[in-house]
């Protein structure tokens, strides 16, 4: 804990933070086994007295005037002091195994990069064949579809044909059979009475009702037992298998997926854009204040050197 007693003496200045540590000596012996976990722990244990001390004195100090300004500032810039010797000896831990690490990356580059390539290569052309295959599949499915069709509409009109000759036969018919029935009738009244002219024009009429009556009749039988066109179903043409197996146990199948590409950027709905923030900071960096649709603004922080 901070002793704010002897820091407030006139005659002493803020009692400033060590300026050595124990690390900092040139005669610490360690074991530098970069990939030894326990012994790199050993090298930071010498921070975590000083760590914990200047935790709790930034937690404790109050700063009312200029010289427990000046300690505060003190404080600050050890443990920025600190840091960054906390940060050079991590460095110096991972320097041997990160640039072992960085040849290994490197080597296995040089090697996965042109199986990437002939990956790429394979890929494409395996695409291509099943693309070809398909739009194949596909025309010898429209060529069935249309011949399907084609044979559906004849078969449709032969059976329309068939029952328009079925109906236009069963009306001749009855309409003979009424005409005939009618004329036995109409001998057998004139045989029995002379008829008159009205009598004959009524005669006539109800006659032609009658036979009409007679046809209509005889179609609507014969319509009701048409025949119908069978229906004929397209024949589908089997898909090419989506998953191609080779002897290897190797296997190849297609996955579809909706891309997109940018036609006019000025027609792309608002929440769909994305700002740049990198231009904006340095549109501001550069002096610009004013942006539509963005606050400038300053603000103040402090820096610890």
């Amino acid at each position: 804990m901070l002793d704010f007693s002897q820091v407030m003496q006139e005659q002493e200045a803020p009692a400033a933070p060590a300026a050595t540590h124990p690390w900092e000596s040139e005669n610490v012996v360690v074991d530098h086994n970069p990939l030894n976990l326990p012994a790199a722990r050993k090298r930071f244990q010498d921070f975590a007295a000083v760590v914990e001390r200047i935790r709790a004195d930034a937690k404790t100090v109050e700063i009312t005037d200029d010289r427990s300004l000046q300690f505060a500032v003190a404080l600050g810039g050890e443990s920025k002091r600190i840091t960054k010797a906390i940060d050079t000896r991590r460095k110096e831990i991972i320097a041997e195994p990160m640039e072992f690490v960085r040849s290994i990356n490197g080597l296995c580059k040089s090697l996965s990069d042109p199986l990437a390539e002939a990956e790429a290569a394979v890929k494409g052309k395996i695409s291509l064949y099943q693309a070809r295959i398909e739009m194949e599949r596909r025309k010898a499915e429209e060529a069935a579809r249309k011949a399907a069709q084609e044979l559906q509409d004849k078969l449709r009109r032969e059976a329309e044909e068939s029952n328009r000759k079925a109906r236009e036969e069963a009306a001749r018919k009855a309409e003979e059979e009424t005409r005939a029935r009618l004329a036995r009738e109409a001998e057998e009244r004139r045989a029995r009475e002379a008829e008159t002219e009205a009598q004959e024009e009524e005669r006539k009429a109800r006659e032609a009702a009658e036979i009409e009556a007679a046809r209509k009749k005889a179609e609507e039988e014969a319509k009701s037992v048409g025949i119908e066109a069978p229906t004929v179903m397209a024949p589908v043409i089997p898909k090419a298998e989506n998953v191609v197996r080779a002897d290897t146990g190797a296997a190849a199948f297609q996955r579809k997926s909706w891309e997109f590409e940018v036609e006019d950027i000025g027609n792309i709905p608002r929440e769909y854009l994305l700002l740049d923030e990198k231009k904006v900071r340095d549109a501001i960096r550069m002096g610009i204040r004013n942006i539509p649709g963005i606050r400038i603004f300053e603000t103040t922080k402090t820096v610890l050197r």
